[in-house]
Formats: structure tokens, C-alpha cells, sequence
């Protein structure tokens, strides 16, 4: 029979699984109005990321309420406290979302002056990040960690030669500096996007096995333990 405990414990992680979706739907969604330099899809983003912030406001409550009326010990507060760390995470995801999409509305009159391929191959890589983190969180699956770190890596390369693209258009055009500008400010929210997501996955690691473990590392040819 399941505990008291153990419900309050799974209606957290059906709100954490809403967020995450919630989350994913947003950034994607900011990062596709981008492309397209959709103001209307940029109003329903940043209306998405208001309802992401009252969702992870509420998951925050439900954590207190119930380390304060079921005093749970060990393992469940770890989960607890993670499901509180992880809203956090998809709560900043969430703003990033809101603040591409301000940028949408800022480019209004504006106009690419390249084909868009990094943007959209980064917040692709920032979306599978979340998502393999947010894997071991609700489904305690770490198995797809060591891909998760492959893709930070590819993210470091792709971000940083799109710069370096970034840097040569701007010697032969001077009409584009502000577009140009964006374009660095919302490569940038992708990456730390990313960089949430790596924190999900060491909150996963640790509340599935009760180790701290500093992700990241494998791809600097460093060991990823954590010291004791």
C-alpha cells in the first residue's frame, strides 16, 4: 500500500514532468520565432514562460509543505530537494524562453542577414540535454549521461565557430551590428541552457545513487568524480 508520503512524492513529479514539458515547449518555441521573427509567436512564448514561472512557484510550495507535514528522512528528502533544485533549473530554462522571445519583438524591422543553422543546431542540442537529464530525474535512467556530455562538447564547437562566422561578417558589413548582436545574446541563452541541463544530470546522479559526481569533464580529459 502506498504511503501518504509516497503521494505527495508522485504528485510533485507529475508537476516536475508538466514543467519540463512546459519548459521544452517554450524554448523551442522562442527559438523558432526567432527564425521566423514572429511576433506572434513570440507574445505566446513569453506568456508560456509566465505560466512555467507560477508552475515552478508551486512545485517550491508543495516540497516545503511536505517536508513540513510528512518530515520525510534519507532518500525521500534527496528527491525532494532535488525536485526543488530541478524546478529552479527549468524555471531560469524558462526565462532564457521569455528573453528570446523579447528579442523577437525587438528585431521588429529587422531582417536576418544569413541562413540560421547554428541557432537552431544549438537549441536542439540544448533541448536533447535537457531532456536525457530530465530522463534520470523522472525515470531514474542515467544511461544517456555520457551522451549528455558529448553534446556539451559539440555545443562548445558549434558555438564557438559561429562566432567566428559571426566576427567575419561583421569586418565586410556594418549595417547588421545590431542583428549580429542577437544573434551572439541568443547563442548564449542556448548554451546556458545547456549548462541547467547539466545540472539536472548531477542532481539525477546524486539522487539516484546518493554520489555527487561533477559532469562535464569526460570530453577535458579529466575524471568526472567529485572528491571526497
Amino acid at each position: 500500500m502506498s504511503s501518504q508520503l509516497d503521494r505527495y512524492l508522485g504528485e510533485i513529479k507529475k508537476k516536475i514532468r508538466v514543467l519540463h514539458e512546459k519548459t521544452i515547449d517554450a524554448f523551442m518555441g522562442s527559438m523558432s520565432s526567432f527564425e521566423k521573427l514572429d511576433q506572434e509567436k513570440a507574445a505566446q512564448v513569453k506568456k508560456a514562460s509566465i505560466e512555467i514561472e507560477e508552475l515552478a512557484a508551486k512545485i517550491e510550495d508543495s516540497v516545503f509543505e511536505t517536508i513540513a507535514r510528512r518530515q520525510p528522512v534519507a532518500k525521500d528528502l534527496r528527491e525532494l530537494a532535488t525536485y526543488l533544485h530541478v524546478a529552479h533549473h527549468l524555471y531560469r530554462v524558462g526565462r532564457y524562453s521569455f528573453k528570446i522571445a523579447h528579442i523577437v519583438e525587438l528585431c521588429e524591422g529587422l531582417e536576418h542577414f544569413k541562413e540560421l543553422i547554428t541557432l537552431p543546431l544549438l537549441a536542439r542540442i540544448s533541448k536533447d540535454t535537457i531532456d536525457y537529464a530530465m530522463k534520470g530525474i523522472l525515470d531514474k535512467d542515467l544511461s544517456m549521461i555520457d551522451e549528455l556530455e558529448e553534446l556539451e562538447a559539440q555545443s562548445d564547437r558549434e558555438t564557438g565557430e559561429m562566432f567566428e562566422e559571426i566576427t567575419e561578417y561583421l569586418r565586410k558589413r556594418k549595417d547588421i551590428t545590431t542583428m549580429a548582436m542577437y544573434y551572439v545574446i541568443v547563442g548564449r541563452y542556448c548554451e546556458r541552457a545547456a549548462d541547467h541541463a547539466f545540472s539536472i544530470a548531477e542532481r539525477a546522479v546524486y539522487m539516484v545513487t546518493g554520489e555527487k559526481k561533477k559532469l562535464g569533464l569526460a570530453f577535458k580529459g579529466q575524471s568526472g568524480d567529485a572528491p571526497h
